[in-house]
């Protein structure tokens, strides 16, 4: 009898230790990421606890490429939402930063409220209204705007400014050109019926790269330290986020009222937006030539863009 309470006494010690073991191994990843797309497979992932018993995942809102440098600096997060160029810049100015994926493809356009207005060389003596500065969308916009003879800052006035801010102005008619993302661009229709979308930079892109691609917009990625110290999560959180990612895509009224629930957006917005958002998984290493093209043409028109090179293959993850 003695001999039975001892073995019982002795194996639930022997659970407890093993249970406090098994979750003295979960990763705690600290994320920031911005009110856009690339945030929806996030909130997915924490809404189904989608890294049970491995991780948890905690997220941080930034709402400026500023305050996502602050964050990364700062190391108070471990992974990050990036705009394509920020992460590119950093990297080559020696920041240890890793890319995991590119998920977010020809998500920007430009809108207007001039129903003259055709083309980029229209915009001659106009002011263009930016956000995000040093984004994908700042810098295909100066590109764009060159591509068509022009010089940005002294033939057409750029003025920047945050998402919600550009989509206020063109709602209230405070600003006639201006240059945006969705969901944005979707809030932007609805609230304005003299805005319009003039053009897709998807199109735009294509138009100077004539082979069909869509351009990279942003993607995920995180500090090295951080991906190589915890590369069992950070598999697990890439498998997990492209499953994520597909289930937005594929529900997006659920998904558009866990926009409101974790983001404050409003549900009926996202969930029209959604499939013009450019949500698509693709590992970093997978998209090099998507990434090597779109930095070269980048670079070629503005080397101070993504640092003076096209970030090399020490910057991307493989799966």
């Amino acid at each position: 009898m003695k001999k039975s309470v001892f073995m019982v006494i002795f194996t639930c010690i022997t659970l407890s230790v093993f249970t406090a073991q098994t979750k003295s191994k979960e990763t705690l990843i600290r994320v920031g990421i911005p009110k856009a797309p690339p945030a929806l497979p996030i909130i997915r992932m924490i809404d189904s606890n989608a890294l049970r018993d491995s991780a948890k995942v905690e997220f941080t809102v930034w709402n400026s490429p500023e305050q996502l440098i602050s964050m990364i600096q700062g190391k108070e997060q471990d992974m990050f939402a990036f705009p394509l160029t920020v992460v590119g810049k950093l990297y080559n100015k020696g920041m240890p930063l890793i890319l995991t994926n590119v998920n977010t493809w020809g998500v920007t356009y430009f809108l207007t409220s001039d129903p003259n207005y055709k083309d980029w060389a229209d915009l001659k003596g106009k002011t263009v209204y930016v956000p995000l500065k040093s984004s994908p969308p700042d810098a295909l916009t100066q590109y764009f705007i060159g591509k068509a003879g022009l010089v940005p800052g002294k033939d057409v006035e750029l003025v920047y400014s945050s998402i919600p801010e550009v989509t206020q102005l063109l709602v209230s008619g405070k600003a006639v050109y201006a240059t945006q993302i969705e969901p944005q661009v979707t809030a932007c229709l609805m609230q304005n019926k003299n805005v319009r979308v003039a053009t897709s930079f998807e199109n735009e892109w294509k138009k100077v790269t004539d082979d069909g691609s869509i351009v990279p917009n942003a993607g995920f990625g995180g500090r090295k330290d951080f991906i190589k110290k915890n590369s069992e999560a950070v598999a697990r959180f890439e498998a997990e986020y492209e499953k994520a990612l597909n289930w937005v895509l594929q529900n997006p009224e659920e998904a558009g009222k866990l926009a409101e629930k974790y983001l404050g957006l409003k549900a009926g917005l996202i969930k029209n937006a959604i499939p013009r958002m450019g949500l698509q998984y693709k590992n970093a290493y997978d998209a090099k030539n998507d990434l090597n093209q779109f930095y070269k043409i980048l670079n070629d028109f503005d080397k101070t863009m993504v640092g003076g090179k096209i970030p090399d293959e020490g910057m991307l993850y493989k799966k």
